[in-house]
Formats: C-alpha cells, sequence, structure tokens
C-alpha cells in the first residue's frame, strides 16, 4: 500500500490532527488569544465537514471529495480494520458539526482565558477518535478509537482546573470510563475467545459454528454493559448528570451533543449484527446442547433497557430545579429513544434512530450554548433564575424555546421529524416492538411537563428586582459574543428548516441505513 493510498482516505482525521497541532505550536510561541485559536479550530473542522460532505454526494460540494466512489460502501472485509459507508460518513458529518458549532461558540469566551490552546486542541483531537470510530469494522480499533476521545473528553471536564465541580466531576468521568473500559475489552476478549476474530463483520454473520456459546453469551454481556457507560443507560447513567453539571457548559454541549453518540454507533457496529443474523450459537444452554437464541436474547436486553433508560431519565427530570441537571437528565432520556433502532434493526429503525442522532446534537449542543450564554450574562444555575429572561431576551428565549419544543417533539421541528420516523418503525416491525413506540410516545407526553415548566418561567413568570446592579454586557450580540450568537441562531433555524422540509438529509439517512442493514456495515 503506498502512502497517498493509505492517507487520502483519512484526510478529515488529519485536517483535524494538523490543526490541533498548529494550536499546541501556536501556545509554544505565545499566541494564546482566543479568537485566534478558536478560527484555526473552526478552520480545520469546516474543512473535514466540507470533506465528508463530498464524500457524500452533495453535489455541491463535490470538489472537497477525497474518497474514490468504488471505495464507499465497497463489499466489508472480514479481516480489515476499517471500511467508509455512507452511515459511517453521516456519523462523521454529525460528530464534525457538533465540534464546529462548539468551536465557534467558544470563540465567545474571554480573549485572555488561560488554557484556551489545551481547550481546542483536546476538542479536535476528541473528534479525531469520533471519526475513527465511524470507520471501525474491528473490535478492538473501534474500541481504541472510542478511548482516544475518552481520554480527551476526561481533561476537557477539568478544563477549569481550579474549580471543585469541575475537578470532581473530572475525576467521575475518569473513573467510571476506566470501568467501560475494562469492561468492553473484557468483553471484546471473550469474543475473540469464541471467534477468533475480533472483525466485526465476521462476528455479526457467524451463525452457529461457535464450540463455546457460554464466551459468546458472557462477551456480549460485558460489552452491553461497558459500551451502556458511554451511552449513559440506565443503570450506568448516574456518572453523567455530575460531569454534565460540573462541566463548563461549553464542553458540556460537546459531551450531551455527541460523545455519547460514538457509544450509540458502538451499538450500532456491535449488536446490529447479532440482532439480525445470529439466532443460534448451539447448545439448549451456554453449557450443554441446543440451540440458543441469542438474537432474541440481545433483542429483549436492549429493549429493556431502552425503555427503562427513556422512564428513568424523565421521571427524574421532572425533579430537577437547576438547568443544566434538568438537561442531563433529559439526555439520558434520549438515549433510550435512540436505542430503539438497534432494537429493532430494520433499515427504517436505524434511518430513525439516526435522525434523532442528528436531531439531538442540534437541540441538546444547542440548549447547553445557551446556557453558556446566559451565565456569561450572570443569570444563576437554577431553572427559577430564568424568570422573565424570554420577554429580556426574546431572540435568545425564542431559540431556546424552539429547542425545547423540539426536544418534546412537537411538529415542525426536527425531533419531530425523527421520532415519527423512529416510532414509526417499531409500529412497522409489528410484534412487541409495538409496545416500544407506545412507550416512546408516553415518555414523549411526559417530556411536556418539565419542558412546559421552563417556558412558563421564561415567558411568563416576572422576575424579582435585583438587589444588585444587573452584569453589564461585556461581549457584543447581546453579551453573548458574535462566535455563540451564530452558532444558537444557526441551531434555531436548523431546527425549523429541517422540520419544515427533512428529506435531503432523511433522503440520505435512509439510503445510507438500508446499505448497513443489507450489508451489515
Amino acid at each position: 500500500m503506498d502512502a497517498s493510498s493509505f492517507i487520502g482516505p483519512f484526510v478529515p482525521e488529519l485536517l483535524l490532527l494538523g490543526a490541533a497541532l498548529l494550536i499546541f505550536l501556536l501556545d509554544v510561541l505565545g499566541i494564546r488569544r482566543n479568537e485566534t485559536l478558536s478560527t484555526v479550530a473552526v478552520a480545520g473542522t469546516t474543512l473535514a465537514l466540507l470533506s465528508v460532505l463530498g464524500d457524500l454526494g452533495f453535489a455541491p460540494l463535490s470538489v472537497f471529495a477525497t474518497l474514490p466512489a468504488n471505495v464507499i460502501d465497497a463489499a466489508p472485509s472480514t479481516t480489515g480494520l476499517y471500511a467508509f459507508t455512507s452511515l459511517g460518513l453521516i456519523f462523521q458529518g454529525i460528530f464534525l458539526l457538533s465540534a464546529l458549532l462548539v468551536s465557534l461558540a467558544s470563540a465567545s469566551r474571554p480573549s485572555g482565558e488561560k488554557g484556551a490552546p489545551i481547550f481546542y486542541g483536546l476538542l479536535l483531537l476528541a473528534t479525531v477518535g469520533m471519526l475513527l470510530v465511524a470507520v471501525a469494522t474491528d473490535l478492538i480499533f473501534l474500541l481504541l478509537a472510542i478511548e482516544v476521545t475518552s481520554i480527551a473528553t476526561y481533561l476537557l471536564v477539568a478544563y477549569h482546573r481550579r474549580e471543585a465541580r469541575s475537578l470532581e466531576a473530572a475525576m467521575k468521568f475518569f473513573i467510571i470510563g476506566a470501568l467501560s473500559t475494562v469492561l468492553s475489552f473484557y468483553g471484546a476478549s471473550l469474543l475473540f475467545g469464541a471467534y477468533g476474530t475480533t472483525n466485526l463483520v465476521a462476528i455479526g454473520h457467524a451463525t452457529g459454528a461457535v464450540g463455546y456459546p457460554v464466551l459468546v453469551l458472557l462477551g456480549y454481556g460485558f460489552l452491553v454493559a461497558g459500551l451502556a457507560f458511554k451511552v449513559t443507560l440506565v443503570p450506568f447513567h448516574a456518572w453523567a448528570v455530575d460531569v454534565y453539571d460540573g462541566a463548563p457548559s461549553d464542553v458540556s454541549a460537546f459531551l450531551a451533543g455527541v460523545t455519547k453518540k460514538i457509544g450509540l454507533f458502538a451499538y450500532f457496529l456491535v449488536f446490529l449484527g447479532p440482532v439480525l443474523y445470529l439466532r443460534t450459537v448451539g447448545g439448549s444452554s451456554p453449557f450443554a446442547g441446543g440451540p440458543i437464541d441469542l438474537g432474541g436474547t440481545l433483542t429483549i436486553t436492549l429493549a429493556v433497557l431502552a425503555v427503562v433508560t427513556m422512564t428513568v431519565g424523565n421521571l427524574l427530570a421532572l425533579l430537577q430545579k437547576e438547568m443544566k441537571r434538568m438537561l442531563a437528565y433529559s439526555s439520558i432520556s434520549q438515549a433510550g429513544y435512540m436505542l430503539i433502532g438497534v432494537t429493532i434493526g430494520t433499515a427504517p429503525a436505524i434511518t430513525g434512530a439516526t435522525m434523532q442522532i442528528f436531531a439531538h446534537v442540534l437541540m441538546k449542543g444547542g440548549a447547553f450554548l445557551v446556557v453558556a450564554g446566559v451565565g456569561a450574562l450572570g443569570v444563576g444555575p437554577l431553572i427559577d433564575d430564568w424568570k422573565g429572561l424570554g420577554t429580556r431576551r426574546p431572540l435568545l428565549g425564542a431559540a431556546f424555546a424552539l429547542m425545547l419544543l423540539s426536544l418534546a417533539g412537537v411538529p415542525l421541528t426536527v425531533g419531530f421529524v425523527s421520532k415519527f420516523v423512529l416510532f414509526s418503525a417499531a409500529v412497522q416491525a409489528q410484534g412487541y416492538y409495538i409496545w416500544l413506540a407506545v412507550a416512546g410516545l408516553l415518555n414523549s407526553a411526559l417530556s411536556v411537563f418539565y419542558y412546559a415548566r421552563v417556558l412558563k418561567v421564561m415567558f411568563f413568570d416576572t422576575a424579582p428586582a435585583p438587589s444588585t446592579p444587573p452584569v453589564t454586557d461585556a461581549l457584543p450580540a447581546g453579551g453573548l459574543g458574535y462566535g455563540r450568537a451564530i452558532a444558537i441562531g444557526f441551531i434555531a433555524v436548523t431546527i425549523v428548516a429541517v422540520g419544515v422540509y427533512p428529506q435531503p438529509i432523511l433522503g440520505a439517512i435512509q439510503s445510507a441505513a438500508q446499505h448497513f442493514v443489507v450489508v451489515g456495515a
């Protein structure tokens, strides 16, 4: 393999890596202005995003394509480490979009803020790991790519190293992340012992020639638990709320927006094959002869996790008094909706789950960016501290209202489109899958209560007269800063635009999901 054939497929990753190294070089040279470093990060992520969109075949951006057409969606190898699929490229685009928005919004941080080079460098390196996850076809390669992102995000959470809450959150994140890694790699080792390979394509299509079924059951069990920590599935979710709450709000936007999505894509890669293809592994029990319906076992396990996660997340969100903790529990419930796609395993279900992931990046990432902006205006962390914000800051209030309404699944928003596609797929699958749709609808109705509470506080409650002089807007664009204002405005417009006319994005996801389910990668 010559250098050009190796480097070419990884242009987005190399662009981000180059931008991160340039930021570290500027730090060494003493150039540490936040605006300068943000510009480098935005430029790197923009070029990488254009490259991915070009590879996906969007005609106006074909000039940026770096992959030959015959490489994308080619027949997957049973020995390779990576492959380029349409669905993987769509996830790369989602990851890059979130990194771009966070980099842009972070341009509104104070110019002389210490540690800015570390923040942007780690943000880009975390995104590199995400891009590698999206092309993985080997279990060890996948888990190592997840760790690249995890290590970077541990440090991002402790970005404000002099704040006790951030350090506590980072320590909790690290300990839970280490446990997740141990469980995942141990599960991978057991599957290797059963199959003699860690290639996901080979494992996914195995149909019964397994001499050690107990290893298969234990291996998948450890992987379910290990990756569930990354996805924040109940009961592996408790760390997420403290981490999202303790991390800087821009970092929380990145964590809630995309870092858990690499775990969901890992679920696609690891569990979709067994759910679809691996119906018997030999033996009436893991320890004696007769068939074992491993596909059915995994399906039931994932279905229970999905329902419990969405229900517990929504119930606990109802009880919260702090804005970031409410959004954190809401994010946990959203993971339950997304898991429905893997549980059902059909092309429409994968389409709905992917659309829900895309919508969640906009809705939840945007919500945390608004929280960051409101915090910069001197508003406190409690929901009641937001009283009258919608009337004092109508544009900001309207943008946040759109995000909350979309999270609730109100029509004419991207959240409604994603939930409609996902729940419709559950109904089409029939059988007990219909109950997943019912559970999703009931939980969506439940979520309306705490989103409506926030809207009431913002637009209908009157704030008491401040005992101290209000914070003077130190930044342009209404105190938000241009970068953060542009990012929030873009998200609000996109939520409505895709909600009204979803076909360009939905059509691309449908085509990619169909190939992913048929081919298995």
